[in-house]
């Protein structure tokens, strides 16, 4: 009887010890959770948040580029492969003359699409799209503002590249240069 009642309570002891251990493990995993998720909307606000802000801010620009460049490739279908010398030789027939006029931000920056009209047979990464002036913004990274500014460039095959710039409260600047899916 001794030994019986001896096992039961060693049993108790070790689905205690097992109860005791996964309470204090469910207790760690919600502690992580909510840090977690404080730290994760600190990170969201600082950081994800002016990120999503700043890409809206060029989406107009790109918008209108594409449409740009897709006229462009018109043109250049309709006249044997040659490009246009300006923009203006799109209007009316394969771009509105509106689409040649400046784009209005948000936030009241005008921003102008510069051609270059590529030589024949330029490589097909030839830079032919890209706007001035260059788009800013600032985020937050780890308590650190830090002024972005990036541009979009069209090359000859339609791909599109992002340049971005960053710059630190110091004035270091670090640039990066991308690929953005045409």
């Amino acid at each position: 009887m001794k030994s019986q009642l001896y096992g039961n309570r060693r049993a108790l002891g070790r689905a205690s010890c097992w109860l005791i251990g996964g309470l204090g493990c469910l207790g760690v995993i919600v502690i992580l959770g909510v840090v977690l998720f404080l730290g994760g909307r600190a990170f969201f606000e600082q950081v994800v948040k002016p990120a999503m802000q700043i890409a809206e801010k060029g989406t107009p620009v790109a918008e209108r580029q594409k449409a740009v460049y897709n006229a462009l490739r018109q043109y250049a279908s309709a006249n044997n492969g040659k490009y246009p010398k300006s923009l203006k030789e799109l209007t009316p027939k394969y771009l509105p003359a509106d689409a040649l006029a400046p784009i209005k931000l948000a936030d009241g920056t005008q921003v102008q699409l510069v051609y270059k009209p590529p030589q024949p047979n330029a490589p097909a990464n030839t830079v032919i799209l890209e706007h001035k002036p260059a788009l800013s913004g600032t985020m937050n990274i780890l308590g650190t503002e830090v002024k972005i500014n990036f541009t979009y460039e069209m090359q000859l095959n339609g791909d599109v590249y992002l340049n971005q710039e960053y710059i630190d409260p110091q004035g270091q600047k670090r640039t990066q240069r991308e690929r953005i899916t045409p």
